[in-house]
């Protein structure tokens, strides 16, 4: 099976405090691929590093068929898009503006592009920001836009960090069905988030970070057979561990 990502023996600290240690993953490609793991256990710092914003200190990372090296990065940032908790937008452009120059980053064909980014803005209820500022936006409307922007770009493979948070309902609802179509056409997407629901009908393969490590890689096969007996949310913290708390410590309330 064809590998978008595949990482080894990957270790990352901060002042000599280990987050990431020898992890291994390896994500199929054309999947929508689920990365779980409590406050601290890692996620976003992986992210980081996976879209070139964090150095790490040992181990590889290959993506798309490249290895993540300094001459093979323009390559690799050409087919990989994100969205990353909180976006990153150029704050002094208006909303159309940080779209629409994203895409020439990219070198998007303009041709028939300013009615896609209108559609996209429709369906997202922020066509009214179109010439806002992105810094006067909300947290909510900055995470719709940056996740506009990225899917504009028709990325290989699409980092999603916490991509639901802030994002009411209705758009949560309407991002899951613009990924579903992304993956048939081929795009991979990798999603890190807290929000296990979300994960558990929307991904297909799901791995469970924690303490820097991957305790656990769940497939589509093997996620049916332990969600015959619990849910997600119970598979989890099976895995990680859970400290037990007593209801009676809240007897004040």
């Amino acid at each position: 099976m064809e590998r978008a990502l595949t990482i080894s023996e990957l270790s990352k600290a901060y002042d000599k405090e280990p987050v990431l240690k020898s992890l291994d993953l390896e994500v199929p490609a054309g999947t929508i691929f689920g990365l779980i793991g409590p406050n601290g256990a890692g996620k976003s710092t992986l992210i980081g590093i996976l879209t070139g914003l964090l150095d790490y200190s040992e181990g590889t990372i290959t993506i798309n068929g490249f290895e993540y090296t300094s001459s093979n990065e323009m390559k690799i940032k050409k087919s990989v898009a994100s969205v990353l908790q909180p976006p990153l937008l150029f704050e002094n452009f208006t909303s159309y503006e940080f779209v629409t120059y994203v895409c020439e980053m990219y070198r998007i064909d303009s041709s028939g592009l300013a009615d896609k980014i209108n559609s996209l803005f429709s369906y997202f209820e922020i066509e009214e920001f179109a010439h806002v500022k992105s810094k006067q936006l909300s947290s909510g409307s900055r995470k719709k836009l940056a996740f506009c922007a990225a899917i504009l770009t028709n990325p290989k493979l699409l980092f999603l960090d916490e991509p639901f948070e802030s994002v009411d309902v209705i758009s949560i609802g309407r991002m899951k069905s613009i990924l579903r179509k992304l993956k048939e056409k081929g795009t991979t997407i990798f999603i890190t988030s807290h929000i296990l629901e979300v994960v558990e009908n929307l991904c297909d393969d799901i791995a469970i970070l924690h303490k820097g490590q991957i305790l656990a890689y769940l497939d589509a096969k093997s996620r049916r057979e332990l969600e015959k007996d619990a849910s997600l949310s119970e598979i989890f913290e099976r895995y990680v561990d859970v400290k037990s708390v007593k209801d009676d410590l809240l007897n004040w309330l």
